[in-house]
């Protein structure tokens, strides 16, 4: 008897959705108030790594198409690549190694794992995990640790010993908000938490803006240009751990954990919704969406912790990628026939 081969292949596009051009043009738009503010505040070396990993990018998607006599930048994705690759990479790298690290992820992305909008691994991530993996060094140190959560209580708390600049606003904007809301369910927010939520004092310029990081998720969410299955569960989930299990190896007792400092530290909100909802990696159907989104969370839990890390996020969708293959294979032979498709 006749078997039909396993074959692998990503997720096709969705006729409901706007065309990959527009897709990578919108989500390149979100990003450029985050641009503008880092030229706003003078932040040159922040500029000269993203221009750096665009060039590597860039010089990526001419590598690929050229020999094999295709068209390059048909989707812009490249350039899109580059950008978000430039955002994830400290400002204090050498812009050369930027743009090594940039050529070499997506040009790896694109040979081992398919080309401009077909692979599976995505090449973002790649190229952080690379960059990570050559040298650790060239990132910051995890923002916690367990000593300082054992001191502390919690990771906020352990963050804050060894100090940060908060913005001037913070207090007063933190008072307020506990004088007219949080006062009125016996809830107090500390101070500091503005400070990451606007302009998070990090070397990583994906790390920084959160709150521009949310504002553009809804925009892409209302466009369609992703989809809010994955975002949305991996959040749940990750917060869940961080909730119930993230302290049990360091503090005795019932306290639960700091799911603000988790979500606004590690680029957990901009993995959420620039990286894990790549249409390219993405499964086909909300059962596999929902499966993805609680790997993902799960991996983050295990790889970031309660928050603080450097590139855990480019690690988590590395991981998450790997089983995509594992995933549409239960696509094709379990839920595909079951006609539950998205």
């Amino acid at each position: 008897m006749k078997k039909n081969a396993w074959i692998v292949s990503p997720a096709p596009f969705l006729l409901t959705r706007p065309t990959v051009s527009k897709m990578t043009i919108v989500t390149a738009a979100t990003l450029l108030p985050q641009v503008l503010i880092l030229a706003y505040v003078g932040d040159i070396p922040a500029l000269v790594t993203i221009a750096a990993a665009m060039a590597g990018s860039a010089l990526a998607e001419l590598a690929y198409a050229i020999p094999q006599r295709k068209k390059a930048f048909t989707d812009y994705s490249a350039l899109l690549a580059g950008l978000l690759a430039g955002m994830l990479l400290p400002s204090t790298l050498n812009p050369f190694i930027s743009l090594v690290v940039s050529f070499t992820g997506v040009l790896v992305a694109r040979n081992l794992f398919g080309g401009a909008g077909s692979f599976w691994m995505h090449p973002v991530a790649v190229t952080i995990a690379i960059a990570y993996i050559s040298n650790a060094a060239f990132f910051p140190q995890e923002l916690v640790t367990g000593d300082g959560i054992r001191s502390a209580g919690e990771a906020f708390g352990a963050f804050k010993l060894d100090g940060f600049a908060q913005v001037p606003y913070d207090q007063s904007v933190t008072g307020s908000i506990n004088a007219a809301f949080l006062r009125l369910f016996g809830i107090k927010l500390p101070e500091g938490y503005i400070t990451l939520f606007w302009s998070s004092p990090s070397v990583i310029p994906a790390f920084r803006y959160n709150a521009l990081t949310l504002f553009a998720s809804i925009i892409l969410i209302a466009m369609d240009i992703i989809d809010w299955i994955v975002p949305l569960i991996f959040l749940a989930t990750y917060g869940l751990l961080i909730h119930f299990v993230s302290l049990l190896p360091f503090v005795s007792g019932n306290s639960g954990g700091d799911i603000l400092f988790a979500f606004l530290t590690s680029g957990t909100l901009f993995t959420a919704f620039y990286l894990l909802p790549e249409y390219s990696t993405n499964p086909r159907t909300k059962a596999g969406k929902v499966i993805t989104g609680i790997i993902a969370g799960i991996a983050a839990f295990a790889i970031s912790g309660p928050g603080g890390s450097p590139a855990g996020g480019a690690f988590t969708v590395v991981l998450v990628n790997t089983l995509n293959p594992v995933i549409e294979y239960l696509e094709n032979r379990v839920i595909a026939s079951a006609g539950d498709f998205a």
